[in-house]
Order: structure tokens, then C-alpha cells, then sequence
């Protein structure tokens, strides 16, 4: 892995292991040198753009469910001869995730519930360089609002009133 940082191994340890250090080690910070500047991460959500707003948006996930754990499945990738440098090689890579949490503070989904929630999430990443550059992201809302106890249409037409 030209590029990257020699611990390492292959880029299946990388996703995961960048997934552990960022959600289950809680170090925040080290999205300045995970996440390449000017990384975009589109979801069906949104689209943010920039560390700056990652942080801010990882931030606000963690303050509304501060127990949030990624747990890891399974990563499929391939090289990127297209995406590689000079000085780096290049991946994409599909993760697979199962996340747990309790919605323990206000915010995205309203007034705290206490409700524990199990959903499942998929990472769709490009790499070089030691950073992710570009990121595509699907959670399952309808199994995180829907274990919360709200109604998902009514839900839905919520968030979209509130945009």
C-alpha cells in the first residue's frame, strides 16, 4: 500500500482500523489526516464537504448518541489505478457496518428517546494517500426511527419540513 502508513496491512485493516481509531477510540481530531482535505461524503442526507463540517457532523452524532459503537462486517475492495499518484496507490472500498447506540440527547431525531437502536450502515470509500478523498454513505434511517418508536412516513415528512 504505497501511500499509506506501513501498519497497515491491507486495505480491509485500513477501513477498519480507521473506523475503530475515528468511533471507538473517539479521537475526533484524527479526521484532519484520515480524511483528505476537501473530501466530499454524500449521503442520501446530505452532502458535506471539507473536514471542518465532518467533524462538526461526527461531532453532533456523537453528542445525541454518545454510546455509538461501528462494529465492522466486512470490507470489499479493489484498486483504483485511476485514482493512484505518483506517490500513492489508489482503492475503493464498499464496508459494511452494524452500529448500536442509545439516542441519550437532543438532536436529528428530536427530544432524547433512551431507546438503545441496532441499524446497519454501508461506507463506500476512495483512498490514497493515507486519507479517504471521497466517501458515499447509506444508514438505515427507517430501522433507527422506526426502534425509536416514531411513525417513519410521519417522520420522514418531518425532516423534510425541516430543511
Amino acid at each position: 500500500m504505497r501511500g499509506f502508513d506501513p501498519r497497515w496491512q491491507d486495505v480491509p485493516h485500513y477501513i477498519i482500523g480507521i473506523t475503530r481509531q475515528i468511533w471507538e477510540a473517539r479521537h475526533i481530531g484524527a479526521l484532519r489526516d484520515l480524511y483528505a482535505d476537501g473530501l466530499v461524503v454524500r449521503s442520501p442526507a446530505s452532502v458535506v464537504v471539507d473536514n471542518s463540517n465532518i467533524i462538526a457532523a461526527t461531532m453532533a452524532t456523537l453528542a445525541e448518541f454518545p454510546d455509538r459503537e461501528l462494529l465492522g462486517e466486512d470490507v470489499i475492495w479493489c484498486d483504483d489505478p485511476q485514482g493512484a499518484t505518483k506517490t500513492s496507490d489508489a482503492y475503493v472500498s464498499s464496508h459494511r457496518l452494524v452500529c448500536t447506540a442509545t439516542h441519550a440527547h437532543a438532536g436529528m431525531y428530536g427530544a432524547p428517546t433512551g431507546k438503545r437502536v441496532t441499524y446497519r450502515i454501508l461506507a463506500d470509500c476512495a483512498i490514497r494517500d493515507g486519507a479517504v478523498y471521497d466517501e458515499w454513505l447509506v444508514r438505515d434511517q427507517a430501522a433507527i426511527v422506526s426502534q425509536m418508536g416514531f411513525d417513519v412516513v410521519d417522520w420522514a415528512r418531518d425532516l423534510i419540513s425541516r430543511e
